[in-house]
């Protein structure tokens, strides 16, 4: 079977979750925050994707791919689209110090782990002065001290990736933090990859062998405790 990070993840919150969204095909809705961080996703490529690009590009890019759904009304749409602006003023205050050469923007990369296939997207890898190399996760919410801890496990999944099917080296993986213009780096350490590839592994073997226990100690966090048959958290 083909494995995502998103697709280890939400596995590993609850089995009983995966089966519903990716085997049922239960959707997750789409919420203010989330549609703003995908316009924002999209922008931020299409910007970088440009030779020299400048502000006006940027501007350009962001209404050419702003995502209109997720919002309740046109007032709400209207905040959103001005809170998206204000994040991508700060955006190029940080572009403007930037010292790194991008060298690939939204990279996929694609490996064999075992009979299963990893497939994954890196939103930004940069080369610094000094020859380091960066893998760079945008974050469009939240802060940094709430956020790392809970997806470093992302940040190794693209490190990982990174070296297995784009023969590149990371020194650094990043989480950038758009919207406050912070970024939180850790060094990459490649001591951790067999326990990774186990860990992917034996997600992806539990998927395959059709296990999808329910975890009630995720319901509270679950996008689908209000109609979901096992939920603990319907109220």
């Amino acid at each position: 079977m083909e494995i995502s990070f998103t697709k280890l993840r939400v596995y590993r919150e609850c089995p009983w979750k995966y089966q519903l969204q990716f085997v049922a095909g239960w959707r997750v809705p789409l919420t203010p925050s989330g549609s703003l961080g995908l316009s924002l996703h999209r922008a931020l490529e299409c910007f970088h994707r440009r030779d020299n690009p400048a502000e006006d590009d940027l501007w350009a890019c962001y209404e050419s791919r702003w995502l209109n759904a997720g919002y309740a009304d046109e007032p709400a749409r209207e905040s959103g689209r001005a809170k998206g602006r204000r994040i991508l003023e700060r955006y190029l205050e940080d572009e403007r110090q930037r010292r790194t050469v991008i060298e690939a923007v939204e990279r996929e990369f694609v490996y064999p782990l075992g009979r299963h296939e990893v497939r994954g997207m890196i939103d930004r890898i940069d080369r610094h002065p000094d020859g380091r190399l960066e893998v760079i996760d945008y974050k469009t919410y939240g802060s940094g001290d709430e956020t790392v801890p809970r997806d470093d496990l992302q940040l190794r999944f693209y490190g990982l990736g990174c070296r297995e099917a784009l023969a590149m080296e990371p020194d650094l993986l990043t989480m950038y933090f758009v919207a406050e213009g912070r970024k939180v780096t850790v060094p990459y350490d490649p001591a951790g990859e067999g326990e990774l590839r186990a860990m992917i592994r034996e997600a992806a073997d539990q998927i395959e062998a059709g296990k999808f226990p329910p975890d009630a100690s995720f319901c509270p966090r679950c996008d689908f405790r209000k109609r979901c048959a096992f939920s603990q958290a319907r109220d």
